[in-house]
């Protein structure tokens, strides 16, 4: 058995889990990661009381994972192991997103393609091979694709939805999905450009605004209290990498549960949400027969 292994077998597998399984018990142990750090730092940082900020350390420590040393604390080498083994499926997931976003381009063009994997992927080899599947799939399938087009498009919904994240990969993620689900979506990157394009429109238009709750300048919260003074009626999904439903609710007591939503999420989940919060409405398809 390697030292590692033997690491993480000498502490319960649960414990460990368990120690840091919510938003600010995760948040204390991310902080700690990069060196030492006092607990009136982490105190401020999570913005928890004594009592549930003592009880979360102390969970995290009992279960190997963070020493304490000079009143400061470090992660242990279990706990290292532990942060390394997130981040890299953190980045898996995000890798995920973003190719999950590629495969789903059905109606763009082929420079569209080139350009967004060029924007989302690092790796040169992947890109290439990217590149080649996609050129692939549109030289082979014209004469399929254009066949069907018309039938796809009957079976679509009409849905106009707003997006609102400050993250332009999420973003570019999110809409590539929801466009390959027939929606019409404006994206923005900025609460107050989102805003004053709000204001502008002739209200009822959108069907559903999916606003990301934690954004520089003016939140998510604060943007949707603004939307709601201006129409009352307007749908509105939160996103958040956080496990915030408990906070939101607490904050929000009219918004449906159902309506927030935890990233990373897979595609098909993030859809069925989308599906659920705006009403179907069968695309209109006119009979020139009479």
């Amino acid at each position: 058995m390697s030292m590692q292994n033997e690491m993480v077998s000498s502490k319960s597998l649960p414990k460990v889990l368990s120690a840091i399984a919510d938003a600010k018990s995760w948040l204390i142990f991310q902080s700690i990661a990069p060196g030492f750090v006092e607990s009136d730092v982490l105190l401020e940082k999570t913005n928890l009381s004594r009592k549930q900020y003592y009880s979360r350390i102390s969970a995290i420590i009992d279960a190997g994972l963070v020493t304490r040393k000079n009143k400061k604390y470090c992660l242990t080498s279990l706990g290292k192991i532990v942060y390394g083994l997130q981040i890299t499926t953190q980045n898996a997931l995000n890798n995920y997103w973003k190719l999950r976003a590629i495969d789903s381009f059905d109606d763009v063009s082929e420079r569209e393609q080139e350009q967004a994997i060029e924007n989302l992927i690092d790796d040169e080899n992947l890109r290439e091979l990217l590149a080649k599947k996609c050129y692939d799939i549109s030289t082979s399938n014209v004469v399929e694709g254009s066949s069907c087009i018309h039938q796809q498009a009957e079976e679509r919904t009409h849905g106009n939805i707003m997006m609102v994240e400050d993250e332009p990969d999420v973003l570019f993620a999110f809409k590539t999905i929801l466009i390959s689900e027939g929606y019409n979506v404006d994206t923005f990157a900025d609460s107050f450009e989102a805003l004053k394009h709000f204001v502008k429109l002739n209200r009822p238009y959108y069907d559903l605004v999916i606003l990301d709750i934690r954004m520089s300048g003016m939140n998510g919260i604060q943007l949707y209290q603004k939307l709601k003074r201006i129409d009352d009626h307007v749908r509105v999904t939160f996103v958040s990498a956080l496990d915030a439903a408990e906070e939101l609710i607490s904050i929000l007591p009219d918004l449906n549960p159902s309506h927030i939503i935890r990233k990373p999420i897979a595609a098909r989940d993030f859809i069925n949400v989308i599906k659920k919060a705006v009403p179907y409405v069968p695309m209109k398809v006119t009979n020139d027969s009479g």
